[in-house]
């Protein structure tokens, strides 16, 4: 195909791209890991999310680490937390994903599921993901592993 020097190369496009978000908490003491796919990673995404966690523990507190994404510092969200006692939200520091053992449970999925794996359409890795993400619910014990941390029927 013929083009004038220094123009761009034309690349194929599939159009516009594709979304959803993983939504992730992991249990400390039980390594339970919990996860949505939600369209967004907007308040509204992030409020659905804490919601359900309150729906879903409700006889205990919630403590969560939460990195410095814009939906975790709007007034919405503020305002949620105000009204749900139950949920404490402790921020990480900006740009230190280490402090947070969430991080390095999406580290392992993207390791396993998107690392050398060609998958060209983004249901197929969007369906690797949650496999990925369903198996960890049912290992506890893996879950704790890899945010690095002991459970209380832990053997070390």
């Amino acid at each position: 195909m013929y083009r004038p020097r220094g123009a761009p190369v034309p690349l194929p496009h599939g159009g516009k791209q594709e979304r959803c978000y993983l939504h992730g908490a992991l249990c400390y003491p039980t390594g339970q890991w919990y996860f949505r796919v939600l369209p967004r990673m907007d308040t509204r995404s992030v409020v659905r999310f804490c919601q359900a966690l309150l729906d879903d523990f409700p006889d205990r507190p919630l403590w969560l680490i939460m990195d410095s994404a814009p939906a975790h510092h709007s007034h919405a969200f503020f305002d949620f937390l105000k009204a749900h006692p139950r949920l404490r939200v402790q921020f990480q520091p900006t740009y230190a994903p280490w402090t947070n053992p969430v991080e390095r449970v999406w580290q392992e999925m993207r390791r396993w599921v998107t690392h050398a794996h060609e998958l060209p359409r983004f249901a197929e890795l969007l369906a690797a993901a949650e496999r990925w993400c369903r198996r960890l619910t049912l290992a506890p014990a893996q879950a704790r592993r890899l945010a690095s941390f002991q459970g209380a029927d832990s053997a070390y």
